[in-house]
């Protein structure tokens, strides 16, 4: 796996409102298509690097997460508030659903599992590289979506 430059969070050109909207939109639409229900929207700020949207799905707390500059979204646990514990699982019929987010890319558990040794970083600068080795992710989904300030 190669990841571009932005992947920190750190000096990467961040979405607009508009993208926001995009994102928020698209999720309310595909969990209306699997019978989920939206029960919150929090957007990215300084950290975490990512916007959540929860939702109830069978009885079950999911957070969609979107990272606030790059076209990843992961699904995770529900995470209680100020956690900034992430349990990444699939949902194979919200990536299905959420497919019509233009140029989005849905992880996997196993994607995000990957050890960042095995991750190629070389697209990234060295103020990147400095944020990595100062909160030391052990895997892809720990730098893909972090709680770094």
């Amino acid at each position: 796996m190669k990841l571009p430059p932005g992947v920190t969070g750190f000096n990467a050109p961040l979405e607009g409102e508009e993208d926001l909207r995009a994102f928020t939109a698209v999720c309310h639409h595909a969990v209306r298509a699997v019978g989920a229900t939206v029960t919150a929207v929090t957007p990215a700020g300084v950290t975490p690097n990512f916007h959540e949207i929860d939702i109830t799905h069978n009885q079950k707390q999911i957070a969609v997460l979107r990272h606030i500059a790059l076209p990843f979204i992961a699904f995770a646990d529900a995470r209680a508030s100020g956690d900034p514990t992430v349990t990444f699982v699939n949902h194979d019929e919200l990536a299905t659903a959420i497919t019509n987010l233009p140029h989005a890319h849905v992880l996997t558990v196993d994607e995000l599992q990957i050890p960042l040794s095995q991750v190629d970083l070389s697209a990234l600068d060295p103020h990147e590289h400095d944020q990595i080795d100062y909160w030391k992710p052990t895997t892809a989904g720990e730098l893909l979506f972090n709680f770094w300030d």
